[in-house]
């Protein structure tokens, strides 16, 4: 410091003197220009005052959009978890939520809400209640458009906190808003977050949403937020940027700065910056006076004022340079010297120091984020992290080493971290640690290895710990602190064990397996195989050690390879796949199942085989098959029927369980019935007269039956037990049964078509006002009934002396008429339920057109596997089924699989990749496939099987 004031006072007369004599010559022009200069000088501090309002509000507007980007990830992050997007209120979503916010305090609420604007879950529950917020513009702003919106000005209806709402739209799988997360972004937050934007005194900095309300104020916020402002006025383009000279809420004239955000909705927020303007015009009023004084008396005090002019054109920049300069001092890196006085020199200077000062605080700004990513990579990293100082003393330990040690930090100081140590490692940790501090190598490698075993605080067990240390160098190369890391690798250390004792276990296993076990890797070359299947080949063990499959078992690679490819490429096993083959000239069976073999990091490196020969089992299979077939079908139907009646009933009752399960026994019961009619008559039908018999029995004193004789299908008789016995159950709720004096009459004829009219005629209940208003799923069973299985319908009268039904039952259903699924004068298509899978787009189309004009009804097309499960799960029993070989490049065997329980035959567009047991000898249609031959084909399948199939199936 001294030696600078040296400098000062050395420099400065010299300088003076030899301006003297101009000045004296200059003095009275430079009155003259002295007086035009304060004016431009008093023009250009009012633009600098602006620039610098309009640079300020720059700045704020940057902040605020790194806010609104912010809240725009954390939407998006939100969006990505399970229990939001399951879009139904859980606990798991409300906990989550209530996690995010903990986590950011500058939100004071989430909270997912539906299209109407109900509470889905909220990070508030009980605050929210039952709020309604569908009047939110923002709200109906982002189902409209499908985007992200910022609301304005509120106080929160749940939380009453003033906030502003930022929401986003949670969509569905094809990218449309099903609900709208809402993040309320705390105004109180906003105010303190704009207090630490260094301002001028007397300076005002405010953040308002598009209603020009006050969000946000860098002085007196409680007094001013919610304020609504006047609209800042437009330029002649439309444009809300500008500068002007404003009288603010406080009435205190100021130069304002004002500009909207970029993020999110034009004119969603705007920033102002107020710098006050009275200060400055002051001191350029005297300034003027000034000069004026300086031109009356420049004749008398020529000398005085040049030395004075002097000083003031240099010492005001210099003040400038050694003010930014004390800053810099004080680490205070965001000041700056600004436009300067003085002549070019000083600014470049000027320019020069700020140009510094600039890429210092970079600098500093990534020193900064560097520090804050490590320091947050060591709070979640699942690795202990230890420093100790150039001794070797612990001075620190991250959470996951408390966590996992039950050490505090303090009592992991100095040599206090050994106390986690097993014993019998503590000595050579300690020894090895202190070997490490004298010999203090500044090498980038780890200069202390060491595996120890830690105590788990959880559980008090020992795990096993790989330590690495290594010493941290300071700027001249020595070691000034050390740095351990230990990573849990127990498992790994333990499988190391396992592996030699696995391999010896694998030798035995494939040694005394009953079956042929080998083990291929991804080029499908053996690796392992025991002495059944080298056999089986014909071939030593020895032989096909590295040798391709194919050239060891060419007789089974084209029919096992699909197989083994599909493990390869999904990752997934194939069991319980059977295989035909020939060997020695006996045809043999064998049962097949592929694994996948995984490496280090989870991925295929190979396949695992094991082979059972089940040609026996088979044998005794087919004589079996024929007799368990039908059961299966039958048993099938009946598990279905009880599957889609418990779902559909808890759908109907679903709070209600007593009177679910009352429901079901009853429905159930009913199947029971049905079930020991036909049971009692070989499934070859039921007669119509005992099924109403035993429904009506409980009630065989208020009900009465009269028809001729008349036997029902087996696949008719329980759909009408159960519509029976939901008319008989609402009956005895609503209906006449529900009064003693109340009767039930059942009448029957055949009509001329060969079907039946059923009437169902109620008397002496209560008066009937009329149709029900609401449809209950007893109806809807009963609809669903008489117009499927039943190939018929029924007609209601809500007569006031009671329900009048009358139930047709078509000809398919009556034993003795025309068969399932045909149609009086129509072909042979009609009405049948046909699944299309398969094929590119445009042959799927074509087919499944063809097969409408023919008449049936069109399952599809499904273009993967997934989407054909479904199809075929939803429609129940299918007719026939049109299948691809692939489908999105996966073979079909799960859904050709399912089609053998499902549908009547199958015919294919392309062989299978995988034979499937049963479809062995389904046709392939002949390329190419026109519609008149799809049709063909398609009524000769459905024929073939209907010749196969055995009476009263």
């Amino acid at each position: 410091m001294k030696s600078g004031r040296t400098r000062k006072g050395i420099f400065r007369l010299p300088l003076a003197m030899r301006v003297f004599l101009g000045l004296i010559i200059a003095l009275v022009p430079a009155g003259l220009v002295q007086v035009n200069m304060e004016r431009d000088a008093r023009r250009e501090r009012t633009e600098q005052l602006g620039s610098q309002a309009m640079r300020l509000a720059g700045l704020i507007a940057r902040e605020q959009s790194a806010n609104v980007e912010a809240a725009r990830q954390l939407l998006s992050a939100i969006a990505a978890h399970d229990a939001i997007r399951a879009n139904r209120p859980s606990q798991d979503c409300n906990d989550f939520l209530a996690r995010i916010i903990a986590a950011n305090p500058r939100y004071a609420a989430a909270t997912l809400l539906s299209p109407q604007g109900e509470s889905v879950c909220s990070a508030h529950p009980e605050a929210v209640g039952n709020a309604r917020l569908g009047d939110r513009p923002y709200l109906q702003a982002v189902m409209r458009e499908n985007s992200f919106q910022i609301g304005e000005y509120a106080v929160g209806r749940g939380t009453g906190q003033p906030t502003l709402h930022l929401a986003a739209p949670l969509r569905n799988e094809v990218g449309e808003p099903m609900a709208v997360i809402v993040l309320g972004l705390s105004v109180r937050w906003m105010t303190e977050n704009l207090s630490t934007t260094e301002l001028p005194p007397g300076a005002v900095a405010l953040v308002a949403d598009r209603g020009y309300t006050v969000l946000a104020r860098s002085l007196d916020p409680d007094r001013y937020i919610g304020t609504t402002l006047r609209p800042f006025p437009r330029d002649p383009q439309g444009s809300t940027t500008g500068m002007r000279e404003m009288t603010g809420l406080d009435g205190v004239v100021r130069m304002v700065a004002y500009l909207p955000i970029r993020e999110g909705p034009e004119g969603a927020l705007f920033v102002s910056v107020g710098l006050e303007s009275g200060p400055q015009m002051v001191e350029a009023a005297a300034d003027d006076r000034r000069a004026a004084i300086m031109i009356v008396g420049s004749l008398l005090l020529t000398f005085l004022l040049a030395l004075l002019g002097f000083h003031a054109t240099i010492e005001r920049p210099v003040r400038r340079l050694l003010t930014a300069a004390q800053r810099w001092r004080e680490q205070d890196w965001s000041a700056r010297v600004g436009p300067v006085g003085g002549g070019r020199e000083f600014e470049r200077l000027a320019d020069a120091f700020d140009d510094m000062a600039d890429n210092v605080q970079a600098r500093m700004a990534e020193r900064q984020a560097a520090v804050a990513r490590m320091q947050a990579v060591i709070r979640v990293a699942p690795q202990v992290v230890l420093t100790a100082d150039r001794k070797g003393r612990v001075d620190w330990v991250n959470g996951f080493w408390q966590q996992t040690t039950g050490l505090t930090e303090a009592q992991s100081m100095g040599d206090g971290w050994l106390a986690a140590v097993h014993p019998e490692d503590w000595a050579g940790a300690d020894a090895a640690w202190r070997a490490a501090m004298a010999e203090a190598r500044p090498v980038a490698d780890a200069a202390f290895t060491r595996e120890v075993r830690l105590r788990r605080a959880a559980d008090r067990s020992w795990r096993w710990f790989l330590l690495h240390g290594g010493p941290i160098e300071d700027e001249g190369g020595g070691v000034s602190s050390w740095a351990l890391v230990g990573v849990d690798f127990h498992e790994h250390r333990e499988a190391r064990a396992a592996i030699a004792s696995g391999a010896a276990q694998l030798q035995a296993t494939y040694e005394t397996a009953p079956a042929a076990l080998c083990l291929m890797d991804r080029e499908l070359r053996f690796i392992a195989l025991n002495e059944k299947l080298a056999q089986a080949n014909g071939q030593p063990v020895a032989a096909h050690l590295g040798r391709h499959f194919s050239e060891m078992a060419p007789h089974v690679a084209a029919d096992l390879e699909p197989a083994l490819q599909m493990v390869l490429t999904t990752g997934k096993p194939v069991e319980e796949f059977e295989l035909r083959v020939q060997l020695g000239g006996e045809e043999r069976y064998w049962l097949c199942n592929f694994y996948p073999v995984r490496g280090g990091w989870g991925e295929v490196t190979g396949v695992s085989c094991a082979i059972i020969d089940i040609t026996a089992r088979k044998r005794v299979e087919a004589s079996e098959r024929m007799l368990s077939r039908e059961v299966d079908h039958r048993a099938q139907n009946a598990l279905s029927v009880v599957r889609g009646l418990i779902r559909l009933s808890a759908a109907d009752a679903q709070d209600d369980v007593p009177a679910l399960v009352e429901v079901l026994e009853g429905r159930i019961g009913a199947m029971s019935r049905a079930h020991n009619v036909l049971s009692r008559e070989k499934w070859v039908g039921a007669d119509l007269r005992e099924i109403v018999r035993q429904e009506l029995a409980p009630h065989a004193d208020r009900s009465s039956m009269e028809g001729p004789p008349l036997r029902l299908t087996a696949e008719a008789a329980q759909p009408l037990t159960l519509v029976l016995h939901e008319l008989a159950n609402n009956a005895v709720k609503y209906g006449a049964l529900s009064r003693p004096e109340g009767h039930v009459a059942l009448h029957w004829e055949r009509d001329a078509g060969g079907g039946v009219f059923l009437n169902w005629v109620e008397r002496g209940g209560p008066p009937v006002l009329g149709t029900p208003e609401r449809t209950g799923f007893g109806s809807l069973l009963i609809d669903a009934n008489m117009r499927g299985q039943l190939a018929g319908g029924i007609e209601r009268s809500w007569d006031p002396g009671g329900l009048r039904c009358v139930l047709t039952i078509g000809p398919p259903a009556v034993a003795g008429s025309a068969a399932p699924g045909t149609v009086s004068g129509a072909g042979p298509l009609t009405g049948r339920r046909v699944l299309v899978a398969g094929g590119d787009a445009v042959s799927a189309l074509t087919i499944a057109s063809a097969l409408r004009e023919a008449g049936c009804e069109v399952e599809g097309p499904a273009e993967t596997v997934e989407g054909a499960i479904q199809l075929v799960e939803k429609a129940g029993r299918l007719d026939a089924a049109i299948l691809a070989g692939t489908l999105a490049g996966r073979s079909v065997q799960p859904v050709a699989q399912l089609l053998l329980r499902r549908a009547a035959t199958v015919l294919f567009l392309s062989p299978l990749a995988i034979p499937v047991e049963g479809l062995d000898d389904a046709p392939v249609l002949e390329q190419p496939i026109t519609p008149a031959r799809l049709r063909a084909a398609l009524a000769a399948a459905l024929e073939e099987r209907r010749s196969d199939t055995p009476p009263g199936a």
